[in-house]
């Protein structure tokens, strides 16, 4: 039960007992037992006692506020980070907190980069590689892009060569999102378009010649016998957006997905689509079975084979 506690912490680090009881399927006198447990519960002064978890996003011990009496004009409970490490907790990782958004909600440039690569960043490597059929899925349904195997190798070295993993606005709640947004310039031609009827509708209207095939494969039109040209149309994602209105408020994050064709040596926006993040989603995905039936396991492989020297030890 411990574990199955901390995992939800971590998620969640404001939820409360019954909500944590209900999900696990127990009572929640048991759930408090264990929250009442050290390094759990502990002091924050010499005569008031606290609630502690890990941040989801950053790794960093936070004090869960109103976890069972909610201050003056707070809703809902929330996790607040803290000046040092914690005992039994986490360490403190200045580095990941300062940048982590619910610590200091902000937007990142694209070009920004985090200085070290050990902590969060190798976190999610590992967690890209170990996850990224469900990556790769999460994408494909928000999209309605069904990417090849040759695309998505682009994407992963893409990725690994801006190192998009250092990304200062990347945490561990965001990785297939910010994977997507670090691997700008996919091309789409001849790949599987399926119930993105806004994005099929620009390509018909916009780029004469094209064509969508009942499959959703992007293609063009072709005499018999002959091989029609290539199109060069690409998906890109822009503006990865963080708001959070208090300390207290929800965290909401998204990106917005550009299809771009070249033209006279320019590209040319044609279709634009805002994609919300949905870490919830992720997070339900990561604890599923690792040998559910319906894993990619080729596609984790592909993932280390790009991506697996980065977690080898370094001098």
């Amino acid at each position: 039960m411990l574990k199955g506690i901390e995992r939800i912490l971590k998620r969640s680090p404001g939820l409360k007992a019954k909500d944590i009881a209900k999900e696990l399927g127990v009572e929640r006198s048991a759930v408090n037992s264990f929250l009442y447990r050290d390094p759990w519960y502990q002091n924050v002064t010499p005569t008031m006692r606290s609630p502690w978890a890990v941040c989801p996003a950053c790794d960093n011990p936070v004090q869960l506020v109103g976890l069972y009496k909610l201050p003056a004009n707070v809703k809902n409970p929330f996790g607040k980070h803290t000046r040092s490490g914690v005992r039994g907790i986490a360490p403190l990782n200045t580095e990941a907190r300062d940048n982590c958004p619910y610590f200091d909600p902000r937007q990142h440039k694209k070009t920004d980069r985090k200085k070290g690569f050990d902590g969060i960043p190798r976190k999610i490597i590992s967690l890209l590689i170990e996850q990224f059929d469900r990556v790769v899925y999460i994408l494909e349904q928000q999209t309605k892009v069904v990417l090849s195997t040759n695309a998505l190798t682009g994407m992963l070295e893409r990725y690994k060569g801006i190192e998009g993993y250092l990304y200062t606005g990347a945490t561990l709640r965001n990785v297939p999102w910010i994977f997507a947004y670090m691997s700008d310039d996919t091309p789409l031609f001849a790949q599987k378009i399926v119930d993105n009827e806004e994005l099929v509708k620009a390509i018909q209207s916009d780029i004469p010649g094209a064509t969508v095939a009942a499959n959703g494969r992007l293609g063009t039109k072709t005499l018999p016998g002959t091989k029609g040209p290539y199109i060069d149309i690409r998906m890109s994602f822009i503006r990865h957006r963080m708001v959070k209105d208090s300390e207290a408020a929800a965290l909401k994050e998204s990106m917005q997905l550009v299809a771009s064709v070249s033209r006279k040596g320019q590209l040319v926006d044609i279709h634009k689509q805002v994609i919300d993040f949905d870490p919830v989603w992720f997070e339900r995905l990561i604890h599923m079975p690792v040998d559910h039936p319906q894993r990619r396991m080729d596609r984790v492989d592909l993932a280390r084979r790009v991506l697996g020297d980065l977690l080898e030890p370094r001098a």
